[in-house]
């Protein structure tokens, strides 16, 4: 048996600062002791705000890759001034599972084949790729609301939940996954813009670029907080134009911030705007 004179709090911090969730769970067989520390849930919540506030120059983009065979996520890397498109792939997804629609905290929700002329899909899946734990969401079918705008998960940070966000025409559901149980409330009339994609969770919210159908101003950055389970709307930088065809929009996370890049097909150009830490920050 291998013993170590290294005090726990210094492993504490060594471990914590593995950026590889694969490693970092290698070391939960070195020790019962290491498997303890890695599964407390405290140690758990301080590695991701520490991973999401590391200093890297990669921007994680609210869409996903889906395709049978490599589905993952779109990601920029900025590099010596120079801009790189890259790519996470995510393996070994459950049999039966074939999409992925968003991910909150290295937590995928997956669904299965689309189900045409129904605008839905049939089932969903929470899914952790690290642990290889999942679980179910019941109930989904009383929902009874017809097409689905957009989807998301958020962490409450207060609770220990996620909840799942269905963003409906006038309406949205949330899921938490401590009572296993759906909440409706009415929403605004919201509708899909062209080249976003589903909810992403950053700094204790989950952001959309929706459409409002009641408002003339057009693309809206919509968010769900997580404290009031409330989808509400923050406002957006002035230089960014909604009624601008040639200006392509979406969100992505950078530094553990949401931020706004827009790029402008005539120019060629990229602009990158990047929202101030804290959920309240930016509110209309």
């Amino acid at each position: 048996m291998v013993t170590s004179n290294i005090p726990p709090e210094i492993i504490e911090i060594i471990l914590s600062k593995l950026s590889s969730v694969k490693s970092l769970l290698r070391f939960k067989s070195v020790s019962k002791s290491c498997n303890t520390m890695i599964s407390d849930p405290l140690f758990i919540q301080n590695h991701l705000q520490s991973s999401n506030n590391s200093p890297n120059n990669n921007l994680f983009i609210s869409a996903q890759i889906n395709n049978n065979e490599h589905p993952g996520f779109p990601l920029v890397k900025f590099e010596g001034g120079k801009v790189r498109a890259g790519e996470v792939f995510v393996e070994n997804i459950p049999n039966g599972y074939n999409r992925i629609l968003c991910e909150c905290n290295g937590v995928l929700l997956l669904t299965n084949l689309y189900l045409p002329g129904e605008c839905k899909y049939d089932r969903y899946l929470l899914w952790n790729p690290s642990t290889r734990r999942e679980m179910f969401l019941i109930n989904q079918c009383d929902l009874n609301e017809g097409y689905i705008v957009d989807y998301g998960i958020c962490y409450d940070q207060i609770t220990s939940d996620f909840k799942v966000i269905f963003i409906f025409l006038r309406k949205y559901a949330i899921y938490s996954c401590n009572n296993n149980s759906w909440t409706k409330k009415p929403g605004r009339k919201y509708h899909t813009v062209g080249g976003t994609g589903s909810g992403l969770f950053v700094d204790g919210a989950t952001y959309w670029i929706l459409g409002d159908n009641t408002n003339r101003s057009g693309r809206q950055l919509v968010y769900f907080d997580p404290r009031t389970d409330e989808l509400k709307v923050l406002q957006r930088p002035e230089q960014v134009s909604n009624h601008d065809k040639y200006l392509l929009v979406n969100m992505g996370c950078l530094r553990g911030r949401v931020c706004l890049y827009c790029y402008n097909k005539v120019t060629k150009s990229v602009q990158v705007w990047i929202k101030e830490k804290g959920i309240d920050s930016g509110e209309n």
